[in-house]
């Protein structure tokens, strides 16, 4: 019973990283805007470097294991941004594993005394590998048993890698005071991913909406119970890539140094769907900020009786030197 769970949850994650998740998407989005939309790393003149590390799956033996990494610089003489992200996803249990660099360049152009528009373009050059050791084949399993023999009779007519050249773009807007918008395009050239020269395999088109909305929960600072610098931080953002949709929601509470948050996750796969409900803590000392998110699956129907978890833990260092004397104003329209 529980090779045939095993193998079961194997062919899961083969089918969601071959067909599904063409594009990683990070809980934690709503505090590092650029991995979902590169537009928003122009978002209030800031130079920052940061990096995410997720790890989501169903047991420590089928996780996925996810890492980022970003830099950005804002021109301020030229009124552009340049930004530079690195990631890469890889399933050890499948032998599988993925990584590509991205070039965004950002436009600031200013359209009134409090609006701000940033439209952006995103050149990335990515890599994907399989392990064929790590792989199972229709030969190698006993329907009877549930056992998996070592070898397979099948052939093996696919590359053990393949590389492809990736194009994006998009747009944010966002006035000085408490709002913004973002809409984005991903794989536009549509880049092809397969393994087998006689199959195709393209990524889809990824299209993206968000939008982000805060609130001044103290703004004349007569609050006893609240920090001066206390926020309401409302995040949502609607995906589409293929037959996946998803939506992601983000309520977050800023208060003073430290945020603490809830979000809720609805990802649907045609016939299948993953609901999920994170908490998030957030840490901000000076210029670095700090943060983690838990998201676990909510419904009974679980896949193998076992429940699709993510942890996700962020690092950001903001290299605006004003930044040290916030005092606790960590609003995210601070310096605009």
């Amino acid at each position: 019973m529980m090779k045939n769970r095993n193998l079961y949850i194997a062919l899961f994650l083969l089918l969601t990283v071959t067909v599904f998740s063409q594009e990683i998407i990070y809980k934690n989005q709503n505090m590092i805007l650029g991995t979902i939309n590169p537009s928003f790393f122009g978002f209030a003149d800031t130079s920052k470097a940061g990096v995410i590390y997720s790890s989501e799956g169903f047991s420590s033996a089928s996780q996925s294991q996810n890492k980022y990494g970003f830099v950005n610089h804002f021109f301020e003489d030229k009124d552009f941004s340049l930004a530079l992200d690195i990631q890469t996803q890889d399933i050890s249990s499948l032998g599988y594993s993925t990584s590509q660099a991205n070039l965004h360049y950002i436009y600031k152009a200013t359209l009134t005394n409090e609006w701000v528009f940033n439209p952006s373009v995103s050149v990335g050059f990515g890599n994907s590998s399989l392990d064929f050791n790590s792989l199972i084949f229709e030969d190698q399993i006993n329907g009877l048993t549930g056992t998996i023999n070592s070898v397979t009779m099948d052939p093996v007519n696919v590359d053990n890698k393949v590389n492809y050249l990736d194009i994006g773009a998009g747009v944010a807007i966002n006035n000085s005071k408490n709002m913004f918008f973002g809409f984005n395009l991903k794989h536009i050239n549509n880049p092809e991913t397969s393994f087998n020269s006689a199959a195709s395999n393209k990524k889809d088109l990824f299209i993206s909406l968000q939008t982000g909305f805060e609130y001044d929960l103290n703004p004349y600072s007569q609050s006893y119970i609240l920090p001066e610098y206390s926020y309401l931080y409302l995040y949502n953002s609607f995906s589409k890539q293929g037959e996946k949709t998803r939506i992601d929601l983000y309520q977050q509470a800023i208060l003073g140094n430290v945020g603490f948050g809830l979000n809720e996750h609805f990802n649907n796969y045609g016939k299948f769907s993953v609901s999920q409900l994170g908490t998030s803590l957030s840490v901000f000392v000076e210029e670095i900020e700090i943060g983690v998110n838990y998201s676990f699956e909510l419904g009974s129907k679980k896949l193998a009786g076992l429940s699709f978890n993510t942890f996700e833990i962020y690092l950001t260092f903001d290299f605006n030197p004003f930044k040290k004397n916030k005092r606790g104003n960590n609003s995210r329209f601070f310096d605009m």
